[in-house]
C-alpha cells in the first residue's frame, strides 16, 4: 500500500511539475521591429494621437517598455538594417550590407572577429527554431521581400542588394507565410511556390482573406507596399491585419512559430525627412503590435519582442524655431501642421510626375494645406525636372535634395519637428516585451544579449554557433577527399558544384535546397549557400553522412 502511495504520489508531482513547465514553456516568439524608429518618435507619435483624438493617449507598445538597446554593425556605431537584425536572430554583429553572414576582420572592429570564419553563412534562430523544433516561420513587412530585415530571417549575403540570390534563398528556405511587399523580387518562383502547394496571392486583398491554405505567399505593389496614408483600404491590408492573418496561419502549428513584423516604412519616411508619414507608419505598427499582444495575453506561451534596428533622421520635438519660448508652445501650435499633411512626399512626388507645374499651387494647397511661395514652387519645380532627367554628379549629390526631400524642407521649415540628418542615428532604441510569466530583460542591452533572451525561450541558448557549425560547412572542409571538383557559373544566382566523393557524383546548386547524388534528388534540412568571396559552397553536415550510408 505504501508503494502504490508513493507511486501515486511521485505521479502527481510529475503532472504538477509538468504542467507548471509547459505553462511557463515559449512556444511562440512574434519579434516586431519597426525600421529606424528612434525613440523620439514614440512621444511624437503618442502626442499626434493625443492631438487629433481629444484625450489624452497612449500606445499599445507603452505597457511593455522594460529598457534600451544598444545596437550596431560590429565595424560601426551607427548601424544599417541588415547587420541590426541579424545580430537580433545570430548573436554576431556583421557589417553593413551583410544579411546573417560573418564579417570579414577590419581595422575599425567594435567587437572580435575571427577572420578564419568571414563569409560564412550564419544560423539564425527562426531557421534553427524550424530545423531542430519544427516550428513555423512567419514574415510580415510592408517594403519589400529581399529587404534588408526580411531577408536577415532566413538568407546570407555579404551584399544586402544582391536580390536575385536572397529570393532564390527565401524561396527554398520553407518560410510558411509571407505578407509584404515587392511582386517583382519574386517574380521567377510564383510556379514554383505554387507547385510547393503554397497558395500564392499578387495584390488580390479578397484573396488574402479568403485563403485557408497555412501555407501562403502573399505581395502587394511592384517594389513595395504603399505607404499607410496612401493606402487604398480596399485594395490594400493593412499592417495590423497582415499580422493577424499572419498569426493565425502559424499557429495551426502545435509545435509553435516564429514570425517577424517589420514596420518597414518608418525608417524610408524618416530618410525622407517626412515627419508627419513617420507618425502615421508608426501609428500603423502600433496597431499591428496591438494584435500580437491580443493573441499573446490569449495564448498563455507567446513571447512579443518590439524593438527598432537603429535609429534615423534625429528626429525631434523642437528645433530651432523653438530656441526661444519652447516652453510655451501648445499641443496644437506644434501638431495642427502636421494633422494638416494628407499624403506622403512620396506620394506626391508621384503625382508631380504627371500633372502640369500650373496644378502644384492647387495640389500643395489641398493636400498639405500650404500656400507655395514664389521661391519654393521653384525649388519644387527645379528638383522634379532634374529627378526626371537624373541629370545628377556626384558633386550635387552631396548638396542637391530629391523631389521628397524638397517638399519635406518646405513642409516643415517652419514647424517645431526637427531632424539632424538624412540618414541613420546611432542612439540606444527602446525595448518593449510581454512576456505570459513575466521574465522580461531590462535595463540596458546589447543586440548580442537580445540575442541571447530570444534563443533562450526557444531552449537555444549557446546553440546557434554549433548549428552554424553543423549546415554552413565549407564544401573542401566538409568533403577533403574529393576529387573532379568543379564550380560552374549559369548566371548569377545558379553557381553549381559537381565533386566526385566515394565513388558517389554529388551535384550541388546554389541556395537550392535539393541536390543530386549519382542522378538522384535529395532534399537537404538547409539551403547551400555559394560565396564568390572566397568560392566556397557552404553545406550541411547531413550530406556527408548521407554520402558515407551509400
Amino acid at each position: 500500500m505504501k508503494k502504490t502511495f508513493t507511486l501515486i504520489s511521485f505521479l502527481l508531482l510529475f503532472f504538477v511539475y509538468s504542467g507548471i513547465a509547459q505553462q511557463d514553456s515559449i512556444r511562440n516568439i512574434i519579434l516586431m521591429i519597426p525600421d529606424g524608429t528612434s525613440s523620439s518618435v514614440l512621444s511624437l507619435s503618442r502626442w499626434y494621437k493625443t492631438y487629433t483624438s481629444g484625450t489624452m493617449a497612449s500606445l499599445a507598445v507603452d505597457p511593455w517598455l522594460c529598457g534600451l538597446v544598444k545596437s550596431h554593425s560590429s565595424d560601426a556605431p551607427i548601424g544599417d538594417s541588415a547587420p541590426t537584425t541579424s545580430c537580433y536572430l545570430t548573436g554576431h554583429p556583421t557589417r553593413t550590407g551583410y544579411n546573417s553572414t560573418y564579417p570579414p576582420k577590419t581595422a575599425q572592429d567594435l567587437v572580435s572577429v575571427n577572420p578564419d570564419r568571414a563569409y560564412q553563412p550564419l544560423m539564425t534562430l527562426p531557421e534553427a527554431s524550424r530545423i531542430v523544433y519544427g516550428k513555423s516561420l512567419g514574415l510580415v513587412f510592408t517594403s519589400y521581400i529581399t529587404d534588408a530585415t526580411p531577408a536577415d530571417c532566413a538568407a546570407h549575403s555579404y551584399n544586402r542588394s544582391n536580390y536575385a540570390i536572397i529570393s532564390k534563398q527565401l524561396v527554398n528556405n520553407q518560410i510558411d507565410v509571407v505578407i509584404g511587399g515587392g511582386i517583382k523580387r519574386l517574380n521567377p518562383y510564383y510556379y514554383d511556390l505554387r507547385k510547393s502547394g503554397y497558395d500564392v496571392v499578387i495584390d488580390d486583398l479578397q484573396q488574402l482573406r479568403n485563403s485557408e491554405n497555412p501555407k501562403l505567399w502573399a505581395l502587394f505593389g511592384e517594389y513595395s507596399m504603399p505607404y499607410n496614408m496612401d493606402r487604398d483600404t480596399s485594395k490594400v491590408p493593412s499592417l495590423a491585419e497582415m499580422t493577424d492573418i499572419a498569426i493565425t496561419k502559424l499557429a495551426q502549428n502545435p509545435k509553435g512559430f516564429f514570425l517577424l513584423v517589420e514596420g518597414s516604412k518608418i525608417d524610408w519616411a524618416a530618410h525622407d525627412n517626412d515627419a508627419k508619414t513617420v507618425v502615421d507608419e508608426f501609428l500603423a505598427f502600433d496597431e499591428a503590435v496591438r494584435v500580437a499582444i491580443d493573441f499573446a495575453q490569449k495564448d498563455g506561451h507567446t513571447l512579443v519582442m518590439i524593438l527598432p534596428d537603429h535609429g534615423n533622421s534625429g528626429i525631434t520635438i523642437g528645433n530651432r524655431n523653438s530656441n526661444k519660448g519652447y516652453d510655451e508652445l501648445s499641443l496644437q501650435q506644434i501638431m495642427e501642421p502636421l494633422s494638416r499633411i494628407k499624403m506622403s512626399a512620396y506620394q506626391m512626388t508621384e503625382i508631380l510626375k504627371k500633372y502640369s507645374s500650373e496644378a502644384i499651387d492647387s495640389l500643395f494647397d489641398r493636400n498639405f494645406g500650404i500656400k507655395l511661395s514664389k521661391t519654393q514652387r521653384k525649388e519644387i519645380l527645379t528638383a522634379v525636372q532634374r529627378d526626371k532627367n537624373k541629370n545628377y554628379s556626384a558633386e550635387s549629390n552631396k548638396t542637391k535634395l530629391s523631389t521628397e526631400k524638397t517638399i519635406t524642407k518646405i513642409l516643415y521649415e517652419e514647424s517645431y519637428i526637427g531632424f539632424t540628418t538624412y540618414g541613420h542615428t546611432g542612439e540606444d532604441l527602446f525595448l518593449a516585451v510581454y512576456h505570459p510569466t513575466g521574465k522580461i530583460p531590462g535595463g540596458l542591452m546589447s543586440n548580442v544579449e537580445i540575442n541571447r533572451y530570444l534563443s533562450r525561450q526557444f531552449n537555444l541558448e549557446n546553440k546557434l554557433d554549433s548549428l552554424t557549425d553543423e549546415y554552413f560547412v565549407p564544401h573542401l572542409t566538409l568533403f577533403p577527399e574529393a576529387s573532379e571538383v568543379s564550380i560552374d557559373s549559369f548566371g548569377r544566382n545558379a553557381i553549381v558544384l559537381k565533386m566526385k566523393v566515394k565513388e558517389q557524383q554529388i551535384e550541388v546548386e546554389s541556395y537550392n535546397r535539393v541536390v543530386r547524388v549519382n542522378g538522384k534528388n535529395v532534399a537537404l534540412e538547409s539551403v547551400p549557400v555559394y560565396v564568390d568571396r572566397n568560392k566556397t559552397f557552404y553545406l550541411p553536415k547531413s550530406l556527408r553522412r548521407f554520402i558515407e550510408s551509400l
